[in-house]
């Protein structure tokens, strides 16, 4: 019985293991494609007539910061990448704004 309960154990200490892998995996693949979404979105911006805005691309901005504070928190990255990239994000987010206020002006 001891056998049993240990394989039953050391199953669902793989089984976790795992989870988190996949979790953390995840987790990464929707920053990169969110990630993605910003200069795709901007781009349709500059040449969609009105039906996308610099606006969409802000909010693609802002969701790939809530994933990155996710992927610090689940050690996906580290603080110092964090740190990096959210001034990148700051950046990024200034020189949007500052788009979308000329192409609505247009």
């Amino acid at each position: 019985m001891g056998t049993f309960n240990g394989f039953c154990e050391r199953d669902l200490f793989h089984q976790r293991v795992f989870s988190t892998i996949r979790k953390k995996t995840g987790m990464a693949q929707k920053l990169r494609d969110k990630a993605t979404n910003i200069p795709m979105l901007l781009a349709a911006a500059l040449h969609s007539n009105g039906k996308v805005s610099a606006a969409d691309a802000k909010t693609a901005l802002v969701e790939t910061e809530t994933l990155l504070i996710i992927c610090k928190h689940l050690d996906i990255i580290t603080p110092s990448t964090h740190e990096g990239l959210q001034e990148n994000i700051q950046q990024l987010s200034g020189q949007l704004s500052a788009l979308s206020q000329r192409i609505d002006k247009q």
